[in-house]
């Protein structure tokens, strides 16, 4: 107790204030930290919807087909029916052949109806998977905030340098957190829009990788440098992610892009899937 007294009288009123200062910090960082959790695990949530709500499109879409096909079937007989009866000289099957043809026009123009209100259905669904996944995009843009500033483009302020400029452990460290949270944005977006990436990424924070299934067999290049001698599979690793934007944002009609341009990138795939959901 004597001992905690003098070490707390060693400290000057200076010093203290300035412990104090570092702990309400540090306060308010677990608090940011929290809700940016709260705020991922919702990101998690809309992007299960929309892959919920892909397959209940898928379905639709298959049910329309089957009613197609048969529309067309019923379609068919309809005319081989007609074909018969003009040939036929018994009456009786001629009147029968013609209360077929009948019930077969009937059961088409339900069928027809029915084909109708399926696709208002399937526009109505994909309007609501346009919404989702512009609110997945919506969340993760606010989560993963990439801005413009005075030291070029950035992602939640960290700077993503590129692999010939990466010299010293904190320059490093920096890139591959940033490279991090472009790695989970690339998957929630791969994701919900329901298309493999060409180059599977896999989140792992600052120490995530991206798959090449060229490669034989299949390799992984990290999006982190530990030494200068990894500096050629990071700068492999970032053209892969770069690929897998370029193709994300050909699914808008984008392709006239600077791909070394990551960030800028990924911000316009973000807005292209937002107005997405206008255009619906």
């Amino acid at each position: 107790m004597a001992a905690h007294e003098a070490s707390a009288k060693a400290y000057s009123p200076a010093t203290l204030a300035r412990i104090c200062a570092k702990e309400n910090e540090l306060e308010t960082g677990r608090k940011e930290l929290q809700a940016l959790r709260t705020n991922v695990e919702q990101s998690v949530e809309r992007a299960r919807q929309v892959l919920r709500l892909r397959h209940e499109l898928e379905q639709q879409r298959l049910r329309i087909e089957e009613r197609r096909r048969l529309v067309e079937q019923q379609a068919r007989r309809v005319e081989e029916a007609s074909g018969m009866s003009e040939g036929s000289d018994n009456q009786t099957a001629a009147a029968h052949k013609r209360e077929d043809e009948q019930d077969i026009v009937q059961r088409i123009k339900r069928l027809a109806v029915t084909l109708r209100q399926d696709r208002i259905i399937l526009e109505d669904l994909r309007a609501m998977l346009a919404r989702q996944r512009a609110q997945v995009a919506s969340v993760l843009a606010f989560v993963y905030p990439v801005e413009l500033g005075d030291d070029g483009w950035t992602i939640c302020g960290l700077r993503l340098v590129h692999a010939d400029n990466i010299h010293g452990w904190l320059a490093s460290e920096e890139t591959a957190a940033a490279l991090g949270m472009v790695a989970v944005v690339v998957d929630y977006v791969a994701q919900s829009m329901g298309v493999p990436a060409r180059y599977p990424v896999i989140p792992r924070g600052s120490r995530s990788v991206v798959v090449n299934p060229g490669s034989t067999p299949a390799q992984t290049a990290p999006l982190f440098m530990l030494r200068a001698g990894d500096r050629p599979r990071l700068r492999a690793a970032i053209r892969l992610v770069a690929t897998d934007i370029e193709q994300l944002l050909g699914m808008f009609g984008i392709d006239d892009i600077d791909r070394h341009q990551i960030l800028p990138n990924l911000t316009q795939l973000l807005l292209a899937i937002e107005n997405s959901s206008f255009a619906q």
